[in-house]
């Protein structure tokens, strides 16, 4: 007993020590400038928050401050971007705000204390969801390839970025959702609790108002863990046997989306609105699934090399509960579909494809039964050079990183890498 509790104390204090690492990273790369925190998407997610608490007014916000992608009937601006993101803000916004009245900062939204605090929200977010990750894993496998899937995710794919340079983007929230939520379905599925029905119903409600095309998960929840016709006719009866859990789940999952509802309502007159003017899914019959999986141009196993681990894992061991075969190829098949059919396919001002890191806790556990059959090989040689290969990815990805917000090019016809300007980049970080 005592060696297991000094094993998890030694194992929380590395993942404190690396939390605080990517703060430090965090820190450095935006102290010369700490508004860049809230460029692009994140500005619209914030504009909730000062317009609630400090205009009280989503009609008149200074234009200097926010950017607006469409106009009401009255030419009044609106955010396409829905508030899901800023209900993990909210309470580092609201002790930014009271720390910037106590030591005399401005206080109308954008001073110092407000930038770093949704730094620390970003990044602190980032290790909340590796944390519950790491609590569902344990479950099912032993720490070694446990905490190598969760080093190789944090340190060998894009996830690095979105937990630092650009931890004000949605996507670290959306991985911390999906870790949250996978673990409440598992202990659902063991003991399903009227609690749990309403946790599971606000979980899935935010994660779709924060990124609607994230409603897919619900496929993968629902098929947890079937492997066989045999396991999915068990699971329709159980959800026969808890039908009224429900009645409780789906009235929690709209609640959450009220509060943007009512923003809708307020600025559009409409109670729901599709916001993305002007963006569409024009490769409906043409996807660029190959691009998106691996082009220069933000293709995913590119600019996420770790996450080539999970595929011997998908094809060999696919009858392992663990890895959720159907769940996570039915899956995988259709956010890559529908990744591949938007407009801009790449999801630009971006460091590898950025859409998939929500989905990063799927992809740990055909990942961790990977890294858990290497290590049963106890071969030095082969541990070894799996070492190395991690340690590779992860010098590369950092590299890369680094790189990618040193040339400060992220979007349009300037950023149209071809494999050329990629080996350049690639030279330049070995």
């Amino acid at each position: 007993m005592r060696t297991n509790l000094q094993r998890t104390i030694i194992e929380n204090l590395v993942l404190t020590g690396l939390a605080v690492a990517f703060f430090m990273v965090t820190y450095s790369r935006l102290s010369p400038n700490p508004r860049t925190i809230f460029a692009s998407d994140p500005n619209g997610y914030y504009l909730y928050l000062p317009a609630v608490f400090i205009y009280h007014d989503f009609h008149n916000l200074p234009k200097s401050d926010f950017v607006y992608n469409l106009s009401n009937e009255k030419g009044e601006g609106f955010t396409k971007y829905t508030c899901g993101v800023a209900y993990f803000y909210m309470p580092f916004f609201l002790a930014a705000h009271l720390y910037a009245h106590m030591c005399h900062y401005d206080t109308m939204g954008f001073s110092p204390p407000y930038c770093y605090a949704i730094m620390i929200c970003g990044t602190l977010w980032a290790f909340i969801g590796l944390y519950v990750l790491k609590k569902l894993m344990l479950r099912y496998f032993k720490p070694e390839p446990t905490y190598i899937t969760l080093l190789a995710i944090m340190l060998g794919t894009n996830f690095f970025n979105y937990a630092t340079f650009e931890s004000g983007m949605s996507h670290v929230y959306n991985f911390a959702l999906f870790a949250g939520i996978m673990l409440a379905t598992d202990q659902y599925y063991k003991i399903p609790k009227k609690s749990l029905a309403i946790l599971l119903g606000l979980l899935a409600g935010w994660i779709i108002l924060t990124r609607p095309t994230n409603a897919v998960l619900l496929i993968f929840l629902f098929i947890y863990r079937v492997v066989s016709l045999e396991d999915l006719k068990t699971r329709i009866s159980f959800f026969k046997q808890n039908y009224s859990h429900l009645a409780l789940a789906i009235p929690m999952g709209i609640l959450v989306c009220i509060p943007q509802m009512f923003y809708w309502k307020e600025m559009t007159g409409h109670w729901i609105k599709f916001s993305y003017v002007g963006e569409e899914f024009i490769y409906w019959a043409h996807p660029k699934i190959a691009e998106v999986l691996f082009d220069t141009q933000n293709g995913l196993f590119l600019y996420a090399p770790s996450l080539l681990f999970m595929l011997w894992a998908v094809v060999a061991k696919r009858k392992d509960p663990r890895i959720s075969i159907w769940g996570l190829s039915i899956v995988f098949v259709l956010i890559t579909y529908i990744f591949a059919s938007w407009h801009a396919w790449w999801f630009g001002c971006a460091y590898g494809h950025r859409c998939y890191i929500d989905f990063f806790p799927l992809f740990a556990f055909p990942m961790a039964v990977t890294f858990e059959q290497i290590l049963l090989l106890k071969s030095r040689i082969i541990n070894l050079l799996l070492f190395l290969i991690l340690a590779v990815f992860a010098y590369y990805t950092i590299g890369m990183c680094q790189l990618y917000v040193a040339v400060a090019i992220f979007d349009g016809p300037d950023w149209r890498w071809n494999w050329g300007t990629w080996a350049n980049m690639v030279k330049r970080v070995f």
